[in-house]
């Protein structure tokens, strides 16, 4: 008996110690966010505030803007409606920008799934029947009616308790997951919006 007894308790604390080792490798340790580099330009040197000028009619010196951020429709700049068109038209057929907009939504409807984790879920279910017994048996109500309506409700509360912290960490990799998905979207909007514009202008 007590070599029984010796080898549950071993099983139990093998079980103990798996759950806690699991328990360790959820929790994991808090991400945080790298610092950005100390870079302000591409160049070592710093740029000249203007560029030359020739003696062309359009040679003159242009000026560069620090800080300034350019528009999303940067295109509409050259206030050219054919151009305008052309980019357009590109940004509705593109088959690979359609493919990873749709990867982004797909990225972020899986957060939003593994998100909905973190509240308890409530299961309702209401089944009205309408049943007729045979009056050559015993009818089933006690006023001995053959047809008679029966009601069923349900309702189900669950939660699981997130201690580990594993819930947390699958949301914040899923959420990882759909930023590098809208870098990836921007990629590909910025390559084909500048080779249309190229293409057009050359």
């Amino acid at each position: 008996m007590y070599r029984y007894i010796t080898h549950i308790a071993g099983i139990a604390a093998c079980m103990v110690v798996a759950l806690g080792l699991a328990g360790c490798i959820a929790v994991g340790p808090d991400f945080l966010d790298p610092a950005a580099p100390p870079i302000e330009r591409y160049t070592k040197e710093k740029l000249a505030p203007r560029t030359s000028s020739t003696d062309v009619p359009t040679g003159t010196a242009q000026r560069f803007a620090q800080g300034r951020d350019l528009p999303q429709q940067w295109w509409r700049l050259f206030r050219s409606r054919g151009l305008n068109s052309l980019v357009e038209r590109a940004l509705r057929n593109n088959a690979n920008l359609q493919s990873t907009m749709s990867t982004l939504r797909a990225s972020n409807e899986a957060v939003y799934a593994q998100e909905g984790k973190y509240f308890p879920l409530v299961e309702g279910n209401f089944n009205p029947t309408r049943q007729r017994t045979s009056a050559a048996l015993a009818p089933i109500p006690s006023s001995n009616a053959t047809v008679f309506s029966l009601h069923t409700a349900q309702l189900q509360v669950s939660y699981t308790f997130d201690v580990w912290g594993l819930n947390r960490r699958t949301v914040e990799s899923l959420q990882a997951q759909a930023d590098n998905q809208r870098f990836q979207v921007e990629a590909a909007y910025l390559t084909l919006t500048s080779n249309v514009a190229v293409a057009a202008i050359t």
